[in-house]
């Protein structure tokens, strides 16, 4: 239950920068109505694989072709840095295949492995800088701003 609160939440978030003043170009709003989607079939679907594959593929797509947009940097470089994140965050979804399961078990391994938690706390934790950071060099707008907190809050489920 919380978890769907907070995706939804998200969902929010990835659309809020639209509400008001029409100051975005069409390729930053195609990258907020595309993260509001992402997170929207989040909070239908859950995490299931095959639609975190075909999010990932939609958000990286949406990151490429608004880093295009070089008129418009101070609204389109937040844009790629969510969708960029929301991308790797799904990327370390863990396989929900049973097959997969029962292969990870059964090899032997060697090593130290780090616990993808941590690397998905550090990554939020790091979102996070990046978007105080863009707010006090570059400043991109208040909307922008809490729209990226709504979907860094959306998206910790994906740590725990």
């Amino acid at each position: 239950m919380v978890m769907t609160v907070l995706m939804a939440l998200g969902a929010v978030g990835a659309v809020l920068p639209l509400l008001g003043r029409g100051k975005h170009t069409g390729r930053v709003r195609w990258a907020h109505l595309c993260m509001g989607i992402v997170m929207a079939s989040m909070v239908a679907f859950g995490t299931d694989p095959s639609m975190a594959l075909i999010s990932i593929l939609a958000l990286v797509a949406v990151a490429v072709h608004v880093t295009a947009d070089v008129p418009n940097r101070t609204r389109s470089i937040p844009c790629a840095v969510d969708l960029t994140c929301m991308a790797v965050l799904l990327m370390m979804l863990p396989p929900m295949h049973s097959h997969a399961e029962s292969q990870a078990t059964t090899r032997h391994r060697h090593g130290v492995e780090a616990d993808p938690r941590i690397i998905a706390a550090l990554l939020l934790v790091g979102w996070m800088a990046v978007t105080i950071h863009l707010l006090r060099t570059n400043p991109p707008g208040r909307r922008v701003t809490a729209g990226s907190a709504l979907m860094i809050l959306g998206m910790a489920p994906m740590a725990f």
